[in-house]
């Protein structure tokens, strides 16, 4: 489960103190200090996978700091990559300065002195963290030292799905267990090479859950295999591949995805007077007969027989 953290039940007096404990004590050694009259506030959850930690950070416009002291004293021995979601930051670090937008990331090193100015309007930042030890990262990307603090583009498919994963692993608990662990430093390596004009060069089983995000994602209007092989620079045969590995296709995924969002929708009390041909068409089955059959196939029972039951319950 997320740990999550609010600066909200703290007075204000004592917020600044309280924020930059949580985050040292959470995933980052750093100091803090607000900008402009605002007062503090923020939000953080924190999950780890594996040797990866994964933050959603929300915050008031404030100067995050790693000062060589600190360095000397703290310790460290990472990489962290921000997704800009809302707002922008200004990265400083050995030399290169970067302000990263939405829609762009940005790469550090934690084992050096850094500076990130996170602000922006409503007086509100918010980034995707994802930590990862630094001598993995080098391994697969020795270029990455020379990319600190330079805007990452977030644009493309698979570097938005990183994103995306990112996001639902902190935000859904147990979904990074689908299909196995993933691999973070993977990602961020692809991320790098991306940027740098290379592919992305995973491996299938990483690509599962990226694809898989995707499928989540526009389970309403889902494009064919060869379009997304393209999508995901990968050849059709690769696509196929990356499901026979599960013993399943991509086909049969697909309707498992969509026959699990249609019963979730079913169970919900808010949603009991949408049809089940309109929850249907959001599932993405092309009408409510091919829903129904499936969900019976499935479940045992039709979709109205189901809801009914979990209203009496």
């Amino acid at each position: 489960m997320p740990i999550s953290v609010s600066t909200d039940p703290i007075r204000p007096t004592e917020r600044q103190a309280f924020w930059t404990e949580a985050i040292c004590r959470s995933f980052a050694n750093i100091e803090t200090r607000p900008i402009g009259s605002a007062v503090v506030s923020g939000h953080f959850e924190f999950v780890e996978i594996g040797d990866a930690k994964l933050v959603r950070f929300d915050s008031s416009p404030q100067c995050y700091t790693r000062d060589a002291r600190l360095v000397s004293r703290a310790g460290s021995d990472e990489f962290m990559f921000d997704f800009q979601r809302r707002g922008r930051s200004a990265m400083a670090q050995a030399g290169n300065e970067g302000t990263i937008e939405p829609g762009y990331g940005v790469l550090y090193d934690a084992r050096r002195p850094f500076e990130d100015r996170l602000f922006g309007p409503e007086q509100r930042a918010e980034v995707l963290i994802a930590t990862v030890p630094a001598a993995s990262l080098l391994r697969v990307a020795p270029q990455a030292e020379r990319l600190c603090a330079k805007p990452v583009p977030l644009s493309g498919t698979m570097a938005r799905m990183i994103a995306s994963f990112v996001q639902a692993a902190i935000s859904v608990p147990g979904a990074p267990a689908t299909g196995g662990r993933p691999d973070m430093v993977a990602y961020l390596s692809a991320l790098l090479r991306i940027a740098g004009g290379d592919s992305h060069q995973l491996g299938r089983g990483d690509l599962f859950h990226l694809i898989d995000r995707y499928l989540r994602t526009n389970i309403s209007d889902i494009r064919s295999a060869s379009a997304l092989a393209t999508e995901f620079d990968i050849s059709e045969r690769t696509f196929h591949r990356v499901f026979a590995d599960r013993d399943t296709t991509f086909e049969r995924h697909v309707l498992h995805l969509r026959v699990e969002l249609f019963k979730d929708l079913l169970r919900q009390a808010s949603l009991a007077n949408v049809s089940i041909a309109a929850l249907a068409h959001q599932c993405g089955f092309a009408d409510a007969a091919h829903a129904t059959r499936t969900f019976k196939d499935r479940f045992g029972a039709t979709p109205r027989d189901f809801r009914n039951d979990q209203a009496s319950l």
